[in-house]
């Protein structure tokens, strides 16, 4: 196979090195700064004799290199500074994805789409409008990396094992994402028999804000071993044909109530891409706040539609 990353941040760095690891394929790291993406493919071929790697990296700001991919990650947008939310992004790196899209358009390839720009539903729904591929070819990853980081202050407060742990977040990749607090297990056992609301309460708010306090820390830059850690999975999930149901960014039609936007949804990945949304017994809270994250998702994308 053959990935295209564009966006030779640390984003799309260490989604190369994990892709690397994995030995899927040889990988295209494109960015506008050229020499950054060529240094980074350098310093990633001379990594890769640690895991036996049998393929390489390239790097560069040539779009025809990834004209045969079979995967294209966009990473490439202005990252969030402190204080900055993501939509306080929403104009900016909508100029940016629709310049990449209208590239990516010329090939005669479709290939998977798999967007990490921020705002991340609204870049998604512009990628889908502008590429005009089928529904099942582009997806935003949010929902796998949200749910990472619920997993993790469930993990703190219970110190329980990694593998222990079944949780899921959907909605928007903001603040009005909906953490599936009735379907986490630990242990075996649901989270609501096991602490007090307020305590939950709190775990949600936390996986809410869980991008804006690494954001804090760095001062600089934002999260992108998380993040990159989640690309992945979806990637292993489609290469692997696993049937799996993932927290993703996907086009809605109806499902749970919502069109025409592209919101977190339990998505069936396999060798086709997305599959279908798979309906979960979600409490009617849930279903409550769900609506609300795809009313704030379509006010969002209510601002640039006229500009697609």
């Amino acid at each position: 196979m053959k990935f295209g990353i564009i966006g030779a941040g640390n984003v799309g760095a260490t989604i190369a090195h994990i892709l690397l690891f994995k030995n899927y394929g040889d990988i295209y790291l494109l960015d506008i700064a050229e020499d950054i993406a060529k240094g980074k493919a350098i310093d990633l071929n001379q990594s890769k004799f640690l895991f036996n790697s049998e393929y390489s990296v390239k790097g560069g700001n040539d779009y025809l290199e990834i004209k045969d991919a079979d995967f294209i990650i966009i990473t490439a947008g202005l990252a969030r500074k402190p204080g900055m939310s993501r939509d306080d992004l929403l104009f900016k790196n909508f100029e940016i994805l629709k310049d990449i899209c209208i590239k990516i358009k010329e090939f005669k390839k479709e290939p998977f789409i798999i967007v990490v720009s921020n705002p991340l539903d609204i870049m998604a729904y512009t990628a889908y409008k502008i590429l005009g591929f089928s529904k099942s070819k582009i997806l935003g990853m949010a929902g796998v990396l949200d749910s990472y980081r619920f997993m993790h202050f469930i993990q703190n407060t219970f110190e329980t094992k990694t593998t222990k742990i079944e949780a899921m977040t959907l909605g928007s990749h903001g603040d009005t994402m909906v953490p599936l607090t009735s379907k986490v297990r630990v242990d075996g056992e649901l989270l609501i028999s096991k602490i007090l609301p307020e305590k939950i309460k709190e775990i949600e708010e936390k996986t809410k804000n869980g991008g804006a306090e690494i954001v804090n820390l760095l001062k600089s830059g934002s999260a992108y071993y998380a993040p990159a850690a989640a690309v992945v999975r979806m990637i292993d999930a489609i290469v692997n044909d696993e049937n799996i149901v993932l927290p993703c960014s996907v086009y809605a039609e109806g499902e749970y109530g919502i069109n025409d936007i592209f919101i977190g949804l339990p998505a069936l990945l396999n060798k086709n891409g997305f599959e279908r949304v798979e309906i979960l017994d979600i409490s009617q809270d849930e279903k409550n706040k769900l609506l609300n994250s795809a009313n704030s998702i379509k006010e969002q994308i209510n601002k640039i539609n006229n500009k697609i």
